[in-house]
């Protein structure tokens, strides 16, 4: 097989969870025995955005996809900007346009639950008798599943929403994250002596408000922290018109200009839930027990064999 007919998958690959890493080891191994390059095809928006309907919170950015990709092995990736004419393509008009003429690829490789073209209508088992006409290979891999739950986007999103973090984790394979930009906030914090970082996240799906011990990646290195997720916590912050949700989070051993970098902070477990203080030292005795109970917790960790691996991640 020539090595220019790459073998493609198609998804909004989402999370990237265990699911999608399921479905792009076949893809690679497959394409590695047929010497050819791997090829995912995705979308720079959520389809639903395009055709105007609801569309769910994004478990990662479209740049953190793009780093798993890499990752995951993956030789190239597509990204297709789609409008209205795209979804209005039937499933056998895309097939034909994208992966017999444009690409001429050499295998396809789905998840059996996919579907794709005008209205979702095209399933694999189409996919396949097309396939064997043109002459091109059609993999489907089963349903990957753990406790009893087929592992998708919908089932992290709903174990992300329900704090349940160590389920949606093993899903994931890795730490729930959120990745965004760090920008200015009151300076409240830095005032009560813990600095914190303000994140501007990159996409919506977040952990429920808590205090949570978490590690925050940022400029390359990985730092312990502590994490809020919540409303302001004081009355007079309340007062003042800061009534948003907000992510800030206080590295434990590290304290810097970090203003416009990106940072990812990836939540391990919940401390606390959110409370509301009456006054300023209230909420810094608080903070204070948050963090002698983080700072704990991390030491127990690196002092377990089976834990040091995992806080390296």
């Amino acid at each position: 097989m020539a090595a220019d007919r790459p073998v493609v998958t198609l998804g909004v690959f989402d999370g990237l969870h265990r699911g999608h890493q399921a479905i792009i080891d076949v893809l690679t191994r497959l394409a590695q025995e047929r010497g050819a390059p791997s090829l995912a095809l995705t979308f720079t928006v959520h389809p639903r955005t395009v055709l105007g309907r609801s569309a769910p919170p994004l478990i990662a950015s479209l740049e953190k996809r793009l780093e798993l990709f890499r990752q995951a092995g993956l030789d190239a990736v597509w990204l297709l900007d789609p409008n209205r004419e795209f979804f209005r393509l039937s499933a056998h008009a895309f097939a034909q346009s994208f992966f017999r003429e444009r690409l001429r690829v050499g295998g396809v490789v789905l998840g059996d639950g996919a579907r794709f073209g005008r209205a979702r209508g095209g399933s694999v088992e189409e996919l396949k008798t097309w396939g064997a006409a043109w002459e091109i290979p059609i993999v489907s891999t089963p349903a990957f599943c753990l406790e009893g739950v087929r592992v998708s986007s919908t089932a992290v999103r709903l174990a992300v929403q329900a704090g349940d973090l160590a389920r949606a984790s093993r899903f994931l394979g890795r730490a729930v994250a959120v990745t965004g930009t760090v920008v200015h906030g009151q300076g409240l914090a830095r005032a009560y002596g813990f600095p914190t970082l303000n994140l501007d996240p990159h996409h919506e799906l977040r952990p429920p408000p808590g205090v949570y011990r978490t590690r925050t990646r940022t400029r390359g290195e990985l730092h312990a922290s502590l994490t809020n997720v919540g409303r302001p916590p004081t009355d007079a912050e309340i007062a003042s018109g800061l009534g948003d949700l907000m992510i800030e989070t206080h590295l434990l051993d590290y304290d810097a200009d970090l203003y416009g970098e990106v940072a990812e902070i990836l939540f391990l477990e919940k401390i606390r839930e959110v409370e509301r203080f009456a006054s300023p030292t209230e909420l810094i005795r608080q903070v204070g027990l948050d963090l002698a109970e983080a700072r704990r917790r991390f030491a127990a960790e690196t002092q377990t064999p089976s834990e040091e691996g995992k806080a390296e991640k």
